[in-house]
């Protein structure tokens, strides 16, 4: 009865007009009764709930916009879909069921974009998050370009707020809303590669995206994801850091926000973006910096004392470079190239 009533209101042609839509009581109620019982969820999948569901979003999406407010009709029945959505994750017929409605995943991407709607974004990064156990989920939230909007909302954190011991609420302080919201996504970007978070659900290991993590947050803060808490590694990545392992700072941030905004828009208007998700991504201030396992060799010579994590690879991978570098010097003297 609840899925064809909102089969039935999202057909209506006057859905955006009524005073009082039904569609919005709905969804809420198909949330509710989904989370209320693992066997609710389970037969609205055997119902053909899923992609009901998704054509109400889908409807819904197609009319939010930058001008758009949290308690407009489209955006409250986005969220209670994108909540039907993550309590039904958890079930391996209800995520088949998702892998095969590809435009669910894209739609859930595309409502990230809008900045002027936090709390909604809050509910689709927690959505995509809980999407993260299914290696096929992991891909199509890779390919719908989720890591152009979690990663953005990484940088939006302040951790000056969350040092201050001042007490604070989501309903009344923006900045709040922000730093939650940027917790979330690194969570969500940590489950969306696999990495082993302390209290959280271990996802599958996903070789690409912890690759892209790799090149786009360096090698050094990849591993940190691992191993620091959320507050910590979010401090640092907005914070300026120069060590051998790391040159983290206004500029490098600049350039990455750039680029990760620059795939945003161009996902959204053309459905395109950089086809290697971030592998590819170099970074200009950057470029003439030597790095011999995984050291920056200028930093390291300004800061001898520094301890490395690993000193024997590292004079290893010296080595290895002096002697290859060798060998290309005096070919070049038999060539007379020299």
């Amino acid at each position: 009865m609840l899925i064809k009533t909102i089969e039935r209101e999202t057909g209506d042609e006057d859905l955006f007009s009524k005073s009082a839509p039904i569609l919005t009581a709905a969804s809420e109620v198909a949330y509710h009764t989904m989370n209320n019982s693992a066997l609710n969820s389970e037969e609205l999948c055997r119902e053909n709930g899923i992609p009901i569901l998704q054509a109400a979003f889908a409807r819904c999406v197609n009319v939010i916009s930058e001008s758009s407010k949290e308690d407009d009709m489209s955006v409250q029945v986005c969220s209670h879909i994108a909540k039907c959505y993550r309590v039904s994750s958890q079930f391996e017929t209800c995520r088949e069921s998702i892998v095969e409605t590809p435009n669910i995943v894209k739609d859930l991407c595309r409502i990230m974009y809008y900045k002027n709607l936090p709390r909604l974004n809050v509910i689709a990064t927690e959505t995509a998050s809980s999407f993260a156990v299914d290696e096929w989920l992991q891909t199509q939230l890779l390919q719908a370009g989720v890591l152009w909007h979690v990663l953005q909302y990484i940088f939006n954190y302040d951790y000056t707020l969350d040092e201050s011991g001042v007490e604070t609420n989501e309903s009344t302080n923006q900045q709040e809303v922000a730093n939650n919201l940027a917790r979330l996504s690194l969570v969500a970007a940590a489950r969306l590669g696999g990495f082993k978070l302390a209290g959280s659900e271990g996802t599958p290991y996903n070789k690409t995206i912890q690759s892209i993590f790799s090149n786009l947050l360096t090698p050094y803060l990849a591993k940190l994801i691992s191993r620091n808490t959320t507050n910590e590694l979010l401090k640092i990545l907005n914070s300026n850091t120069e060590n051998p392992y790391l040159i983290w700072d206004n500029r490098t941030r600049a350039e990455l926000t750039d680029y990760l905004l620059t795939q945003q828009k161009s996902m959204i208007r053309s459905g395109e973006c950089d086809m290697s998700f971030g592998e590819d991504f170099k970074y200009s201030v950057l470029k003439d910096e030597l790095v011999i396992g995984e050291v920056y060799i200028r930093v390291y010579n300004e800061q001898p004392t520094f301890v490395l994590e690993d000193p024997k690879g590292f004079a290893t991978a010296v080595l290895d470079f002096i002697g290859s570098n060798a060998q290309v010097h005096y070919a070049m003297i038999y060539y007379n190239l020299l």
